[in-house]
């Protein structure tokens, strides 16, 4: 019993130092790996210092593609911000329809996604916020809005929270990005319906109904479809972008006499369009893939440690942020500034998801998940598949980011996966899920919702009503699992 309730220390003292002691999660890191140091080289784990080196290491070679990637999609987003495309590619949404449904499903389930699909950070928030404002709706509806727009965590960031679960996890990256899919579907269709009720309520909503479901279909399946077809990296700016453009279609087709495109549109969207072209090409062209594979690939079979520098979606935001730089001929003092915004977001949540890694790494060479998936499926047994959600949402809540919560969870649901016969894929996906639409509800979240909406008392009751959202999407993966349930 000890040493169960030591193995449990470091995940809880995480949740413990964030949600009641109000720390930051660096400083809690911090602690946690110091705090697992000490239990996994006690008497009553016997880890043998001269292995203390391994978990920290293999969580700096774990980190590396992740800053790769993240560094040159924040950076991307700056750029284009500097440039004044983000603002453009708004306005041409904003005003392409007079139609506030459209207008809601346009911004929320089209433009919010494509953003934090390749920045991520809850960066959409601050752009889709302001513009919805500024088409007349209220500081409340456009801040609920903004957050339940965040919608495509399980692949911001080019799908970086998904790919370090399935790494971790050691679940094939396809099948944790195609199962995710599926069971968003649903969720979208509730978002749709969800972002469309607050935007102009229920009468209008209940009026076209079927459009809106439509909608909320095309995002999942588009989503599903990259996942299983393409790539999972590109799945949310797919999907995004194919939203948008079924809306545009659907506007055009009633008002055949307007044109919604324009060269000063797609100049715009171009760094995205060029991402895309790019992403694919290397990752169903066979003779490019080898190319690109075959130089500048570091391997370190001791740690099973594999980067290669020019096929990673790192190199190819690399290069479109040399395009962007080009084709807006931003200055020399935009691209350094812009460097600069992109350094002091990204090192708090490199070195967040580094000492995280480092605690879920000890925790492992300790044995402590094996310890505590075991313990988990003695004690739950098949329940245990509805103790996972919770477990998934706990973490996105507290630490408002899916990587963050993988890192620290998805091997102890695996693993215990694994003791009662379940599919270790099935519950990597339910955490995968449940922990990335609970990082819209995360506090810090909601704080910068309220901050952009310049709406700081009302924090508290907008805090309330987003953990209702969070709630009732938990309730629809329960739904789920008692469908799956049925066939397994």
């Amino acid at each position: 019993m000890l040493k169960v309730v030591l193995a449990l220390f470091p995940l809880v003292s995480i949740l413990f130092m964030i949600f009641i002691l109000k720390k930051s999660s660096i400083f809690t890191g911090i602690f946690a790996c110091l705090l697992t140091t000490v239990i996994a080289t006690s008497p009553v784990f016997h880890l043998n210092i001269a292995l203390l080196p391994k978990p920290f290491i293999n969580s700096f070679l774990i980190t590396l593609p992740v800053t790769y990637v993240l560094f040159f999609g924040i950076l991307l987003y700056h750029l284009m911000e500097k440039s004044g495309s983000i603002q453009k590619i708004a306005s041409s949404i904003a005003t392409s329809t007079d139609n506030r449904i459209d207008q809601v499903l346009l911004l929320a389930l089209g433009l919010s996604p494509l953003i934090e699909s390749v920045s991520g950070f809850g960066l959409a928030v601050i752009v889709i916020a302001p513009i919805l404002m500024a088409l007349g709706f209220n500081s409340l509806q456009s801040s609920f809005i903004a957050l339940i727009s965040l919608c495509i965590i399980p692949w911001g960031t080019l799908a970086m929270g998904t790919i370090i679960g399935a790494s971790l996890g050691n679940i094939p990256l396809e099948d944790l990005g195609v199962g995710s899919a599926l069971m968003c579907i649903p969720i979208y269709i509730y978002f749709a319906f969800l972002v469309t009720y607050i935007g102009v309520g229920k009468e209008a909503m209940q009026k076209k109904k079927w459009r809106i479901l439509s909608m909320g279909l095309v995002l999942g399946l588009s989503v599903w479809i990259c996942n299983r077809f393409i790539s999972v990296e590109l799945a949310g700016v797919v999907g995004s972008l194919t939203m948008m453009a079924a809306i545009f279609i659907m506007i055009s087709l009633q008002n055949r006499n307007k044109q919604y495109y324009s060269n000063i549109f797609l100049k715009n969207i171009s760094p995205y369009l060029l991402l895309i072209a790019l992403l694919i090409a290397s990752r169903t062209i066979n003779p490019i893939k080898d190319f690109l594979t075959s130089l500048l690939t570091v391997t370190i079979a001791s740690y099973q440690f594999q980067l290669s520098f020019l096929y990673s979606p790192g190199f190819f935001l690399f290069i479109v942020c040399l395009f962007t730089c080009t084709l807006f001929r931003l200055n020399k003092a935009s691209i350094f500034d812009s460097i600069k915004l992109t350094i002091n977001k990204c090192y708090p949540v490199l070195l967040t998801t580094f000492l995280y890694i480092v605690v879920s790494e000890m925790m492992a060479e300790a044995k402590m998940i094996q310890l505590l998936s075991v313990t988990a499926a003695n004690t739950f047994g098949s329940y245990f598949v509805f103790i996972t959600p919770l477990i998934g949402a706990t973490g996105g809540f507290l630490t408002g980011s899916n990587t963050a919560s993988n890192t620290m969870f998805i091997r102890l649901q695996t693993e215990t996966a694994t003791h009662i016969g379940l599919s270790p894929t099935i519950l990597a996906c339910i955490q995968n899920v449940s922990s990335s639409f609970m990082t819209m509800v995360n506090p810090s979240r909601v704080a910068l919702s309220c901050s952009v909406c310049k709406i700081h008392s009302f924090e508290n009751i907008i805090q309330r009503k987003m953990a209702l959202v969070g709630l009732s999407t938990l309730a629809i993966i329960f739904l789920e699992i008692i469908f799956l349930s049925r066939f397994h």
